[in-house]
């Protein structure tokens, strides 16, 4: 499509305006924007840093300055329609209306990377300054000043190169480039910040790193809920009505349920704690209640020395002992009440003994006795060991039938269940 002169002009003037060149419009006579016509066009756009004007005949770029009222300075370069062209070379013959460019000559001072660079040319932009001084800008680099401006109304220019980032995420790398100062910059321009809980390392507020790499910690939470078994407890309950020695199971114990709410926290996928949030019983525990018979029975056995009445009578594994038969390795008549050892004493477990030391017995084939002394036992057995002299001494080792002497001691004396 062919582009009129006026669109030209249009475009020229909305060019100044964004790069901030005041523009001054100025003619020999007042300027009537050209029209398409079928020859060529004597006319040119003449364009400075500063401003723009149209002139109605021109040969060269010379001429177009001229007719402009515009001083060349010495060194300044020419550019028609973007291409350079020498001052005295003759301008296109075209239906449009060229463009005349001028670029007087300019210095700045650059400080690249802190380190300090001095050029002098003419250029239209600062970017175009750098190129001409071998300066290839990444579109990562940072200025101090818009890289847009014209040379000539800079005079200094700080550039900070971009220099490449390795960002580890999980399983991926990203290669970044930026010009920024911290970890957490670099990873923002590259779209990489950390979110929520996630981390970097380095920090991301410490320096960019000098290796120039990243590692992005990806961190979720999520929320479990444990279940946890609560032991039940064990009880005894007395049980009237039962004869005594009869145990029973009156409850079955059931295990409670607890319930806890767990955070779990992973790292790059991984585990890496566990905080309990809140607590709380779902399922209350029920106790194992074990009934013991407190009712105690008269019970008549027939011995040789005739009928005893016994008020407990329990099976127990028997032993006898003498004096020099005490397992001590020397001989010794001292029970554990004072009394002296011989036919008639017997002993029982200490847990036995705190509550039938004194009372009265009598077993089947050995005849009465009475418990007086305290014996090691037999692990998993009801246990007594039977008192001899070691004139009389005879050996037990077997099953029989303790019973106990009637009348039974108070209450408070009686273990309802044998220890």
């Amino acid at each position: 499509m062919r582009r009129t002169g006026w669109w030209w002009a249009s475009w020229l003037l909305g060019v100044a305006l964004l790069v901030g060149f005041p523009v001054f419009v100025r003619a020999e006579a007042t300027p009537t924007p050209p029209t398409p016509v079928a020859t060529p066009a004597s006319g040119a756009w003449v364009v400075t840093p500063v401003q723009v004007v149209w002139v109605s005949r021109a040969a060269t770029p010379d001429e177009a300055m001229k007719a402009a009222r515009l001083a060349v300075p010495a060194g300044a370069v020419f550019h028609v329609d973007g291409v350079l062209w020498e001052a005295n070379k003759p301008l296109p013959q075209q239906a449009v209306p060229p463009v005349v460019q001028m670029f007087p000559p300019a210095s700045v001072q650059f400080a690249v990377d802190g380190a300090p660079l001095a050029w002098a040319g003419s250029a239209l932009t600062l970017a175009e300054a750098l190129w001409q001084a071998g300066i290839t800008l990444h579109w990562a680099d940072r200025a101090s000043v818009a890289l847009t401006s014209n040379p000539v109304q800079v005079l200094e220019a700080e550039i900070t190169r971009a220099a490449p980032l390795t960002a580890r995420v999980g399983e991926s790398t990203y290669t970044l480039y930026s010009a920024a100062s911290t970890v957490g910059a670099a990873l923002a321009e590259g779209n990489l910040a950390p979110q929520g809980l996630e981390f970097t390392a380095p920090a991301d507020d410490a320096a960019f790193p000098t290796d120039k790499t990243v590692t992005l910690h990806r961190v979720r939470e999520s929320l479990v809920l444990r279940q946890l078994p609560v032991a039940f407890d064990s009880k005894t309950k007395p049980l009237p009505d039962e004869p005594l020695d009869t145990i029973k199971v009156v409850q079955e114990g059931t295990y409670g349920l607890q319930v806890q709410r767990v955070r779990v926290r992973y790292v790059d996928g991984l585990e890496t704690g566990r905080v309990v949030e809140d607590s709380w019983l779902a399922v209350p525990p029920k106790p194992r209640i074990v009934g013991y018979g407190t009712k105690i029975e008269i019970q008549t056995l027939q011995t040789p020395n005739g009928p005893v009445q016994c008020w407990r009578v329990v099976q127990v594994y028997a032993t006898s002992y003498s004096p020099c038969r005490v397992g001590t390795g020397h001989c010794s008549d001292i029970t554990f009440s004072g009394a002296k050892l011989h036919k008639g004493i017997v002993a029982v477990k200490r847990s036995w003994y705190a509550y039938m030391g004194g009372q009265k017995v009598y077993v089947p084939g050995y005849g009465f006795g009475v418990i007086a002394d305290i014996g090691g036992g037999i692990p998993g057995r009801h246990w007594i060991d039977l008192g001899f002299s070691d004139d009389d001494y005879e050996s037990w080792h077997q099953w029989t039938t303790l019973c106990f002497v009637a009348p039974p001691p108070p209450p408070e004396q009686i273990p309802w269940i044998l220890p």
